[in-house]
C-alpha cells in the first residue's frame, strides 16, 4: 500500500514542519518571499546530493565520494563557464559528464573489483578532490548572472530552486526508479543472491546505480555553483555526511532494498534548516557542529523507536 511505503517518511516531514514553525516564530522574516527562497536555496544542493546517495544505498552500498563529485562539478563549472551563454551550455554538459564518469568509475570498481563500497568511495573521494584542486586550486571562478538567477531566483513565493529539483526528479529520478534498472536496484538491495538467481545482472546493475548517483551529484554541483557563484574543490565533505544522515532520517534502510525519495528529501531540508536555526540563535560556531550532531542522534533514535513501535502495532492488528 502507498501508506506503508511512505510511512517511514513521516518523521522527516513532521520534523521539518516543526523546525520551520519554530524558526518562523523566532525569525518572522523567513515567511517572506525572500526568506522562503533563501531557505529552499540553502537546502536544495543537499536534497539533490541525497538522491545521489539514496540510489546507491538502495543497492546496499554507500557512496562517500558524493560530496567530492559535487565539489568537482562545482569547480569545473565555476572555472570554465565564463559569461557567454553558448560556452556556458557546453561547460554545463561537461560538468554533468564529469560527475557521471566519476560515478561510473565508482560503480566499475565496486561491481567488478568486488571491493567494499565504503573503501572504494573513500579512495575516490580523495581522487576526485585532488582532480578538483587541479582544476580550481583556490576558491573562486566566474559564474554568469543569468545562470545564478535562473536556478536561485524566485517568482513571488515560488523559488526556482524547487523547479530545478522537480526537473531533476522528473528527468532523472522517476525514469530511473520506474525502469527495469530501478526495479533491479531495489531487488539487489533487498536480496542480492535472490536477485542473481532470478536473472538480474548484479554487477552491471550496481555499476549503473553508481553512475546514476554520479549524474545526480553533478546536478547538485551545478546548483551549488549557481548558489555560491564560485567554485571550491574542498566544499563537498559536509554533503557526503549529511546526505547519509538525510537518507537515514528519511526512512531508508542502509542495508538496501527499502526507501523512497520523499522522506530523504524532507530530511535534507530539515538538516539544512537546522544549521540555519543554530546560526540564527547566536550559538557559537564552535558548538554548532556539536549541537547539530547531538540533535540528529536524538531525532534518529526517536524516529527508529517510533518506526519499530508502529511496525509492531501493525503486526498485532494484522494477526
Amino acid at each position: 500500500m502507498i501508506g506503508e511505503r511512505y510511512r517511514s517518511s513521516l518523521t522527516a516531514i513532521v520534523g521539518l514542519i516543526v523546525l520551520f514553525g519554530y524558526f518562523a516564530w523566532q525569525q518572522p522574516l523567513i515567511l517572506s518571499p525572500f526568506g522562503v527562497t533563501l531557505s529552499v536555496n540553502q537546502g536544495t544542493t543537499l536534497a539533490i546530493a541525497t538522491l545521489a546517495q539514496l540510489i546507491v544505498v538502495l543497492t546496499g552500498g554507500v557512496d562517500l565520494s558524493v560530496g567530492a563529485i559535487v565539489a568537482l562539478t562545482n569547480a569545473i563549472a565555476a572555472t570554465y563557464m565564463g559569461t557567454h551563454p553558448a560556452g556556458a551550455v557546453g561547460v554545463l554538459l561537461l560538468s554533468l559528464a564529469a560527475g557521471t564518469l566519476a560515478g561510473w568509475l565508482n560503480g566499475v570498481i565496486v561491481a567488478y573489483g568486488r571491493i567494499q563500497p565504503i573503501i572504494v568511495t573513500l579512495a575516490t573521494l580523495y581522487i576526485y578532490t585532488g582532480v578538483g584542486l587541479m582544476v580550481r586550486p583556490q576558491p573562486g571562478g566566474e559564474v554568469p548572472g543569468w545562470f545564478a538567477n535562473a536556478l536561485t531566483g524566485s517568482w513571488g513565493y515560488l523559488p526556482f530552486a524547487l523547479l530545478f529539483l522537480l526537473a531533476v526528479i522528473i528527468l532523472v529520478w522517476l525514469p530511473l526508479r520506474r525502469s527495469r534498472l530501478g526495479r533491479a536496484i531495489q531487488a539487489i538491495g533487498d536480496n542480492r543472491e535472490g536477485a542473481r538467481v532470478s536473472g538480474i545482472n548484479v554487477q552491471r546493475t550496481t555499476m549503473w546505480a553508481y553512475t546514476a548517483g554520479g549524474l545526480l551529484a553533478a546536478c547538485a554541483g551545478l546548483f551549488l555553483t549557481a548558489q555560491t557563484t564560485s567554485g571550491d574543490a574542498t566544499i563537498g565533505t559536509t554533503y557526503t555526511l549529511n546526505s547519509v544522515a538525510a537518507v537515514v532520517f528519511g526512512g531508508a534502510v542502509l542495508g538496501g532494498g527499502r526507501g523512497v525519495a520523499l522522506g530523504p528529501l524532507f530530511g535534507a531540508y530539515f538538516l539544512s534548516l537546522l544549521i540555519s536555526v543554530l546560526f540564527a540563535t547566536g550559538i557559537s560556531p564552535f558548538y554548532q557542529n556539536l549541537l547539530q550532531g547531538a540533535i540528529l542522534v536524538v531525532v534518529l533514535s526517536v524516529a527508529n523507536l517510533w518506526r519499530l513501535r508502529t511496525r509492531n502495532w501493525l503486526h498485532v492488528l494484522r494477526s
